[in-house]
């Protein structure tokens, strides 16, 4: 209840700040710029369905249009770049670190539809985003060592998660924990290791049931408490094709406190929904160059792209991190 009202306040802070100076000459340096950016990265930072949350980087355009009656509409062309939280992480984004650019920074591109009612305050927000990697020329030219983003269903990859998770749960007396989603996996040098990123969830099972072909696992979302994110590094060879065995490995495994009603409880729904206990069955797909971004469910009005193409005067502003 406490959050909800301060979400509520919160938007009618941002609603009377806005409403008071709805412009329709912004330049992307101006401080109402910046507001209705932080809108966008907030919606999309509550609704992103997989991988990490994201911070503003650049304001690439803005256009501010009077629409219907008391609405309008505002447009903007946002880069991000990629932060280390996990979008499950209940901390916010200006708590969360930038990925440097020597860990294989991500960024995003985003244009983003804002429908801002100026008497009632109400924000409906389109957002329609796609993620690149730093190129792995930039990052051996600059850092010829730095590891180097792999596919999270590489076989190196998914293979060091099972092992890790393994090893965890074997220090578990009661209930285990299975893969909700590969998030990142990097191949590191000198010593040759793999580095992965990965969220897991509690399941009702023990480790004896989970071996157990007719005893069906699920996850255990009620309350609190139930889900979890891992760091960890496995020490191993490149060419090795075996699964590891007897690997040297650290990891550093916690547990998300994401109470019931937070405003990402959706997003657990989301993944627990298509829970499967095959590790790296959630997101784990081969795009490591221009991939599309998952939100949650939401039709996107046709003409959200259409605001961009026209250079509007003080834009693109100032890089607030670094350009990738």
């Amino acid at each position: 209840m406490n959050s909800l009202v301060a979400l509520v306040l919160l938007g009618q802070i941002i609603g009377s700040t806005l409403s008071s100076q709805v412009r329709g000459d912004l330049e992307c340096d101006d401080k109402e710029a910046k507001e209705w950016a932080d809108m966008a990265v907030r919606y999309i930072n509550e609704h992103k369905l997989h991988g990490y949350k994201q911070a503003l980087n650049v304001i690439k355009n803005i256009l501010v249009v009077p629409w219907d009656g008391d609405l309008v509409a505002v447009y903007l062309k946002l880069n991000l770049l990629e932060t280390e939280c996990h979008v499950l992480d209940p901390h916010p984004v200006e708590n969360c670190t930038i990925r440097p650019q020597n860990n294989h920074a991500v960024k995003m591109d985003c244009n983003a539809k804002i429908m801002f009612d100026v008497v009632t305050f109400k924000q409906d927000v389109f957002v329609k985003c796609h993620s690149t990697p730093d190129s792995v020329e930039n990052i051996r030219r600059n850092c010829p060592k730095c590891p180097i983003l792999l596919p999270r269903n590489d076989s190196h990859v998914v293979d060091s998660v099972e092992y890790v998770l393994n090893k965890h749960n074997e220090k578990l007396s009661g209930h285990i924990y299975e893969v909700l989603e590969i998030s990142r996996g990097q191949h590191k040098y000198e010593p040759e290791a793999f580095y992965v990123e990965f969220a897991i969830v509690e399941v009702n099972c023990t480790a004896q049931e989970a071996h157990d072909d007719h005893h069906h696992c699920h996850p255990n979302t009620a309350g609190e408490d139930h889900i979890g994110f891992c760091r960890a590094t496995v020490f191993r060879s490149h060419a090795s094709l075996e699964k590891p065995k007897d690997e040297k490995f650290e990891s550093d495994c916690v547990i998300l406190h994401v109470k019931e009603g937070h405003v990402h409880s959706h997003l657990i729904e989301h993944h627990t929904g298509k829970y499967s206990t095959s590790p790296g069955s959630n997101s784990t797909d081969e795009c490591v160059v221009q991939c599309p971004v998952a939100f949650v469910n939401k039709e996107l009005p046709t003409d959200i792209s259409d605001h961009h193409t026209t250079p509007v005067k003080g834009c693109p502003g100032k890089v607030f991190h670094f350009q990738l």
